[in-house]
């Protein structure tokens, strides 16, 4: 997988995210899916930069919701994943932006990963439809 970004000649900028056709086969439709939500979560924030009304915001607040929900699930799943022999509570709250009291005391309550796989971690393995999408 390889990204890119590439000024073009009218100062903006092109940005390529290439698959290899194992990772894009993997994926399958997520890609797609995944990358409209975030285009137009960046859309929206050159919005709010700029100062520019919208009429209605709620699908802004509706496709950044689902983003965060997919990314944490992938987060999830990438810390069930890991060794926790390796992982300091430190560690943890370095790459969450947490505190480490925080990241402690979810670990100890086994809310960190969480108990039972939420369907958005479920959804992380397997491609399987999140459950706001059956």
């Amino acid at each position: 997988m390889d990204l890119t970004t590439t000024p073009t000649g009218d100062g903006g900028a092109e940005v390529t995210l290439r698959l290899t056709p194992a990772e894009s086969e993997m994926l399958g439709d997520d890609t797609a899916a995944l990358l409209a939500l975030l285009a137009r979560g960046l859309w929206a924030a050159v919005d709010i930069r700029r100062g520019d009304p919208r009429d209605e915001w709620w699908p802004v607040v509706m496709d950044t919701s689902r983003l965060i929900s997919a990314l944490s699930g992938i987060r999830d799943a990438a810390l069930r994943e890991a060794d926790p022999q390796t992982m300091s509570h430190a560690d943890i709250a370095r790459w969450t932006g947490e505190t480490r009291t925080t990241i402690a005391s979810r670990r100890q309550r086994g809310a960190l990963p969480p108990a039972e796989p939420s369907a958005w971690e479920t959804w992380a393995r397997t491609g399987l439809t999140p459950p706001d999408q059956t």
